[in-house]
């Protein structure tokens, strides 16, 4: 569900998680993982305790589940307008994945691929946990979090120096910025762009680029910045959040791989973002 390639889905859903910042910097730091300090983490904490917090986690409701109940609802025809409402107001609230997901997508890529086992076990327990966030026991969750806590500094560093600082930084501090009006401009804009396909396609193009380029990290370490800057902005929550987060992807997206995609690609990613300024 989650993957490096096309980082954007996992920040669209941390920008709607109510702990989106927290489970942010903590893939973020993951993220940033040299192998010695891989190495200074060890003794993670005891399966019981994860099963526990994990359980809490298990019932949130994902995207997959409700498209099966909406497709029920209107199976005999379109529902009222009341229920139309609710229906948008969940799709907007509900997340693509889940933590499940998010695990096996660090379990998969370096740095955590390959590690110690012990090693890579206290990363994916520091993200459950901040996942978790209030939901489950706190006795549990400090328990899950201390090794991580107490085997390196857990603060992320800063993003890599690139070609591309000034223009992301530019994005991430507009995203703060930005009145309702602005906000609604954008959505627009980039409903106007969804009926095409051009989103997906512009986005598959940049996301190939990243790839080919060697900088998938780098480009998902800003996609995660975009996600705490959402979840901090005034635009997280509402129906026209899930569209403002995708123009505000697409556009971090095009920041960081303009010098990779034709110039037709990066027009299409920063339009919708644009027309709120």
């Amino acid at each position: 569900m989650y993957s490096l390639l096309s980082a954007s889905v996992l920040a669209i859903d941390l920008a709607r998680h109510p702990s989106g910042v927290a489970v942010a910097d903590v893939v973020d730091r993951v993220l940033a993982l040299t192998p010695r300090e891989l190495a200074g983490l060890h003794a993670p904490a005891s399966p019981a305790v994860r099963e526990r917090v994990l359980a809490a986690c298990s019932d949130a409701p994902r995207m997959s589940t409700l498209m099966r109940g909406v497709a029920a609802t209107v199976a005999d025809g379109l529902p009222s307008v009341d229920v139309s409402r609710s229906i948008v107001a969940a799709l907007s609230e509900t997340m693509t994945g889940g933590l499940v997901d998010l695990l096996e997508l660090l379990r998969r890529e370096p740095p955590l691929h390959g590690a110690d086992p012990d090693a890579a076990q206290v990363a994916l327990d520091a993200v459950a946990a901040a996942w978790a966030g209030r939901e489950a026991d706190l006795a549990d969750l400090a328990a899950l979090r201390a090794p991580w806590s107490e085997g390196l500094d857990p603060v992320p560093p800063a993003l890599p120096k690139a070609s591309y600082d000034e223009a992301l930084r530019s994005v991430l501090e507009e995203v703060s910025r930005r009145s309702p009006a602005r906000w609604q401009l954008v959505a627009d804009a980039h409903g106007a762009y969804r009926g095409a396909l051009r989103w997906s396609t512009a986005m598959h193009e940049a996301c190939r680029a990243a790839y080919d380029a060697d900088r998938l990290v780098d480009v998902a370490r800003a996609q995660l910045a975009a996600a705490r800057a959402l979840r901090l902005s005034g635009a997280s929550t509402g129906v026209e959040a899930h569209a403002i987060a995708m123009a505000v992807t697409a556009a971090v997206q095009a920041t960081c791989t303009a010098d990779l995609i034709a110039p037709d690609v990066t027009v299409a990613l920063l339009t919708p973002w644009q027309a709120g300024t």
